[in-house]
């Protein structure tokens, strides 16, 4: 029998570490057990040749250059990382290629701040600047909304949704439609809506879809504050983590997966590891997916009917592929100036996601040159390119093994072509480095069901706001909370670190409750 801890967390992405970072600075006895070799989960490096690779490119929306400013920024602060790296900034919000309903290109470049990004899309859009800066004061708005209910910790009752509904009218009337739905209904011109639209690959809901409560705070925290990435890559932020976690005296078990949770009486008793280890604890924080969990550590018999309810109720989300690029000229010599480029066959996000249910008619892709942003993220006189993109279903399950690689190369060449036709710019004949992931690499790295890199799509009854409003009834074990991409704030790494300090705050408050005492 193994020493017993106050927390122990499963897996060691940004939002298991995040957790258990807030833990441990509360003086809590805190083991994190990592199936891999090392941290990071999807924010981890690999190298090819001369070439490091991130394995996903995760700038920080919400990451102000001031102090204790934008939400990113200030959990970082709070954890006392931020001064521990160096920091470059994402130069423009976007560029956006694509086709209008009409059948016209558009090709626009979107800046970071909000009077800027209006008069943007004046120029673009003539007539929109009026209802672009209504939208981003109701984006404000929500903003301030839901910090407030964040801050009420699932504590709902009449009374809080009564302040609630009286200080913030526009969120209250905006909260159960998506964000297409309030586009038009604010008299916002079609082709600013085509362009507003472009984001929501990085969620993997279309705007028909998708809750506009969380689309417009993403909006305003994004063009608001711009963007940041540690200059040593997006691993550097965990190893930065890690190390703050293990100054103060925390505990991390590397390549021992959990085989199960113990569940008595409704609560968590303890946690076992393919290694033989049994840990006994009455508060586990999962980094993964409730599918996951529930299915392989600990089993129907142990389940309240909530629990099987909810899960079945969710859809796995998106699934991503990425081909990464080392190719051996600048990115002055190749005329790339853009960091980021999003290359759609439809303006319409939801015509958009329909295409990207199949491999074959999935031509989309957000093309990320980090040489734009941090210069010297590679070698002299040479380039990394990541061309990524999505599947909105579990296309990638019908490929056969002895189709796979072949699958994997045409991949490759069509989105190689979609970026040379679409931005004019010649890659081909200077690749030096190629590396192709799918969602079946996906699925055996990061250990998610499909490969599904984008959490549960938030659908409008499993959004955001619904998340945080019923967190506390959603409880459905005793002792046992999620984080990461399944939690409460959505895919992406600032998501995963805020959903990563919340389930340690709710958790360090569980333990307040039953006396505090942290196990000898």
């Amino acid at each position: 029998m193994s020493q017993s801890y106050d927390i122990i967390v499963i897996g060691a992405g940004c939002g298991g570490l995040s957790a258990a970072l807030c833990a441990a600075k509360q003086g809590k006895k805190v083991l994190i057990i990592e199936r891999g070799s090392k941290v990071g989960g999807l924010t981890t490096s690999f190298t090819r040749g001369r070439f490091t690779f991130d394995t996903s490119l995760n700038h920080l929306y919400g990451m102000s250059s001031t102090a204790g400013v934008g939400d990113v920024r200030r959990i970082l602060d709070d954890l006392d990382i931020t001064n521990k790296l160096e920091w470059v900034e994402i130069p423009e919000a976007f560029r956006l290629i694509t086709k209008n309903r009409e059948g016209d290109d558009i090709d626009v470049i979107m800046p970071f701040g909000i009077e800027n990004f209006t008069d943007a899309m004046e120029e673009y859009v003539p007539g929109s600047k009026a209802s672009i800066a209504k939208l981003f004061e109701v984006a404000e708005e929500i903003q301030q909304a839901v910090a407030d209910i964040e801050a009420q910790d699932g504590d709902f009752g009449r009374k809080e949704v009564k302040q609630i509904i009286k200080k913030y009218y526009n969120f209250v009337h905006t909260a159960p439609y998506s964000a297409n739905e309030v586009f038009l209904a604010m008299g916002i011109p079609q082709g600013a809506i085509d362009i507003l639209n472009a984001m929501w690959l990085h969620f993997g809901v279309d705007c028909d879809k998708f809750s506009f409560t969380h689309y417009a705070s993403f909006l305003y925290k994004y063009i608001k504050y711009g963007s940041q990435l540690p200059k040593n890559r997006s691993s550097a932020i965990a190893d930065a983590i890690l190390n703050e976690f293990l100054s103060l005296g925390g505990t991390i078990i590397y390549n021992d997966a959990v085989t199960g949770i113990t569940v008595e009486n409704n609560c968590v008793t303890g946690v076992t590891t393919h290694s033989g280890q049994e840990f006994p604890c009455k508060h586990v924080i999962c980094n993964c997916s409730p599918t996951v969990a529930y299915a392989k550590y600990i089993g129907n018999s142990s389940l309240p009917q909530s629990a099987i309810k909810r899960t079945n109720a969710r859809k796995l989300g998106a699934r991503s592929a990425c081909v990464y690029l080392g190719l051996n000229r600048s990115a002055e010599e190749l005329g790339i100036e853009d960091y980021s480029v999003i290359i759609t066959d439809e303006a319409d996000s939801s015509d958009q996601a329909t295409l990207m249910n199949a491999i074959e008619t999935n031509n989309a892709q957000t093309a990320v040159c980090l040489n734009v942003a941090n210069p010297d993220c590679s070698p002299e006189d040479t380039t990394i390119l990541c061309l990524s993109t999505i599947y909105t279903d579990d296309c990638w399950s019908g490929v056969q093994p002895e189709d796979y690689f072949n699958e994997k190369d045409m991949l490759a060449a069509r989105l190689i072509a979609n970026y040379e036709t679409a931005t004019g710019i010649s890659i081909h004949d200077y690749i030096e480095e190629l590396e192709v992931s799918t969602p079946v690499t996906f699925a055996r790295y990061a250990g998610t069901p499909q490969g599904v890199t984008h959490g549960y799509y938030a659908y409008d009854w499993d959004n955001v706001i619904t998340r945080f409003m019923t967190e506390k009834t959603d409880n459905d074990i005793n002792g046992l909370r999620f984080c990461g991409a399944w939690g409460t704030q959505l895919n992406g790494i600032g998501a995963a670190m805020a959903s990563g300090v919340n389930a340690a705050c709710a958790t360090l408050c569980d333990l307040a409750d039953e006396g505090g005492a942290v196990n000898e």
